[in-house]
């Protein structure tokens, strides 16, 4: 992990400071935010370290998961630019975080973020547009985790790593809009994010793949072409 003084203010289309920034020329994110360079695998935080502020996603992608008493890990959320992970209300962080790909994260102490969301009412706006799109987000894993079949499972979550991180592809032989999602994602780390096993994920695609709705392009990309029976399945 490196770190720069300031920050460099990328504009996200989905930063939390993004509108506010605009409207108020004295508001500086920079001004406040620790800037955080990870690498590929490794740790913004650890499940039971003290949570002291909050972390946002500026480039790259963050997982989120938790280790069972076992040592068995679950993969929760995938987290993209304009994510963040707020801290807990009370106690240590519950899960921890591990960056999947060269990432740029902002930190701001929980105490400085305080006193900005006093200072600027629009900005405690925003954080609680941005903390029930991030609730929603969970109500849809859980959403996920309930599904009656492992299909069903399997499905579900393509549709949503497609939703969050899918690129549309033009595809000029096939009527169905193609969907790719090019995600640093193993398929143990799928499998836990849909509640399955490894093996019952891989039989899954396997079958969609058979089916023509999806194409296995590569061990980290897939491509949706069939959005339509992949709904249906849900």
């Amino acid at each position: 992990m490196s770190e720069s003084n300031c920050c460099r203010y990328c504009l996200t289309e989905s930063c939390l400071f993004l509108h506010l920034a605009r409207e108020d020329l004295s508001f500086y994110p920079e001004a406040f935010t620790q800037v955080l360079q990870y690498e590929k695998g490794q740790t913004l935080f650890q499940e039971g370290a003290p949570a002291y502020g909050y972390y946002f996603i500026c480039a790259g992608r963050v997982k989120l998961a938790k280790r069972s008493p076992n040592g068995k890990k679950a993969l929760l959320e995938v987290l993209g630019p304009g994510d963040l992970i707020a801290p807990p209300t009370e106690g240590p962080y519950r899960l921890y975080a591990e960056a999947l790909e060269p990432s740029r994260v902002g930190f701001v102490d929980q105490r400085d973020f305080a006193q900005l969301l006093q200072a600027h009412p629009r900005l405690a706006v925003a954080l609680v547009e941005k903390l029930l799109t991030e609730l929603s987000k969970l109500q849809e894993r859980f959403f996920t985790a309930t599904q009656p079949s492992a299909r069903a499972k399997v499905a579900h979550l393509l549709l949503e790593l497609a939703a969050d991180f899918g690129q549309v592809a033009s595809n000029e032989n096939n009527e169905n809009e193609e969907v790719v999602i090019a995600l640093d994602l193993s398929r143990a780390e799928m499998a836990e994010m849909a509640g399955l096993a490894r093996e019952t994920l891989s039989l899954a695609l396997g079958e969609f793949e058979a089916k023509s709705w999806i194409k296995l392009a590569s061990p980290r990309k897939i491509v949706l072409c069939d959005l339509k029976n992949l709904q249906q399945v849900v």
